[in-house]
C-alpha cells in the first residue's frame, strides 16, 4: 500500500468572475489593485442578482438553454457542441448571436437559438419572433456563413422542435410559427431524434431475499429487504446489460402509465414486489409508443430541476448513454422489441417516418 497522498485536483480558475469584475472596474474606474473594489463589486451585483433570481422568464428560459444542452449531449449524434453567445464579439454590422454552434456527425454546422414557449391553452401553442431580433440571428449567421436554426421548446407539451426559419418568415420579416407546423417541420432527426416504440407491459420485479424477513400486512403494507431486480418486457426477462438500461429508462421516463408497487406472492406467501408500466390506450396492433427520446430525457431533467412550479437548478446532468446505443441496436438479438420512428430532415411538406433497422 502507497503513503503517498492522492494527487490534488487542479483548481478551476474564475476566469468569467475575474472578467465580469474587471468590467465593472473600468466602468467605475476602480483599479483592480483597489481594496474596496470586491466588497463595491458585491454590493452592485447583490439586487441585479436578487432580480434575476426573481425573474421566472429569466429563470425558465436560462433553464431551457441548459436542458437544449444537455439534451444533444444525451441523443449523441454531434461532433461538437459549443456556447456561441459568450465572450467579445467585433463585427462590422450589429448582430446577435446565437445560442449554440453544433458540429453535426456528418461535418455539417449549425447555429441555433433556443426558446421556450408555453402558451396557456394546449392547443394553441405557437411562438413570434420580430423582424429585428430575427433578422440580427441571421446577420450573424451570414457573416459566418452558418445556417441559422430555432430549437423551441413547448414546455406544455414537453416536445422539442429544430427548424429552418425561412419557413415561417412572414411578409415583414417576423416569423410566426405553430407547434403543430414546427412538429412537421422539424430537423432534431440530425441531432438523434427518435421516436420509441415497444410492446407491453414494462416490468420491474423487486424479488425479497429469502434468507431474511419478510411479510405482507393485512393493509397490504410490505417489509422486507430486496434480494433481486429483474426487468421484464411482457414475461421475458431482459439479462443483457444494454436491454436493461434501456427498459429502465423507458419504465421510469416513458410515457406510460407506471403502477406499483403491487405485492407478489406464490402459494399465499409473500415473494417481493413489482412495478408495471403499460399504454393508457393500447393499440390492437401489438405496439406502442412510449415517447420521443427528447421528451423522455426531458422527463428526467425536470427531476433534477424542477420543484413543482419552481425551477431549483438551471443545470442537470445529461445521459449519453440512454439513446446512443439506438443506432447500432441489435433488434435480431435483443429481447427487447423496439421499432424506431425516424424524425427525418423534411422535405417541404415535412413528415415522419417508421421503420425497424435489421
Amino acid at each position: 500500500m502507497s503513503d503517498q497522498a492522492p494527487p490534488e485536483r487542479p483548481k478551476t480558475k474564475a476566469f468569467d468572475l475575474l472578467a465580469s469584475v474587471a468590467a465593472f472596474a473600468r466602468e467605475h474606474a476602480i483599479a483592480l489593485n483597489d481594496p474596496s473594489l470586491v466588497e463595491r463589486f458585491v454590493a452592485d451585483a447583490t439586487p441585479k442578482l436578487k432580480e434575476a433570481l426573481a425573474d421566472p422568464t429569466l429563470i425558465h428560459g436560462s433553464r431551457t438553454e441548459r436542458l437544449f444542452e444537455a439534451t444533444v449531449l444525451s441523443l449523441g449524434r454531434f461532433r461538437l457542441l459549443k456556447t456561441e453567445d459568450i465572450g467579445r464579439v467585433h463585427a462590422a454590422d450589429t448582430s446577435r448571436a446565437p445560442d449554440f454552434r453544433i458540429v453535426l456527425d456528418d461535418g455539417e454546422q449549425w447555429l441555433v437559438e433556443v426558446k421556450n414557449v408555453r402558451s396557456k391553452e394546449p392547443f394553441k401553442q405557437d411562438t413570434r419572433m420580430s423582424a429585428a431580433y430575427l433578422a440580427s440571428l441571421q446577420t450573424y449567421a451570414d457573416m459566418v456563413g452558418t445556417p441559422l436554426k430555432l430549437a423551441i421548446f413547448w414546455s406544455l407539451w414537453n416536445i422539442w422542435t429544430v427548424i429552418s426559419p425561412d419557413r415561417f418568415r412572414r411578409p415583414k420579416g417576423g416569423l410566426r410559427v405553430t407547434m403543430k407546423d414546427a412538429v412537421l417541420a422539424n430537423e432534431s432527426g440530425r441531432l438523434g431524434e427518435v421516436i420509441i416504440m415497444t410492446k407491453p407491459p414494462l416490468r420491474l420485479v423487486l424479488g425479497a431475499a429469502t434468507d431474511m424477513p419478510r411479510s405482507l400486512s393485512a393493509e397490504g403494507l410490505a417489509n422486507f429487504i430486496i434480494g433481486s431486480a429483474k426487468l421484464y418486457s411482457g414475461d421475458v426477462e431482459l439479462t443483457d446489460p444494454r436491454d436493461r438500461k434501456l427498459a429502465e429508462v423507458l419504465l421510469f421516463y416513458g410515457e406510460w402509465s407506471t403502477e406499483g408497487p403491487l405485492a407478489i406472492t406464490d402459494g399465499g406467501e409473500f415473494t417481493g414486489v413489482q412495478f408495471v408500466a403499460t399504454p393508457e390506450e393500447p393499440s390492437d396492433q401489438g405496439w406502442d409508443g412510449i415517447g420521443w427520446a427528447s421528451r423522455i430525457f426531458s422527463r428526467y431533467y425536470a427531476a433534477q430541476t424542477i420543484d413543482g412550479d419552481q425551477v431549483i437548478q438551471l443545470h442537470g446532468e445529461a445521459a449519453p448513454e440512454w439513446f446512443a446505443p439506438l443506432s447500432d441496436w441489435d433488434f435480431k438479438n435483443s429481447k427487447l422489441p423496439l421499432l424506431l420512428g425516424l424524425v427525418q430532415a423534411p422535405a417541404p411538406t415535412g413528415g415522419l417516418s417508421v421503420g425497424q433497422v435489421d
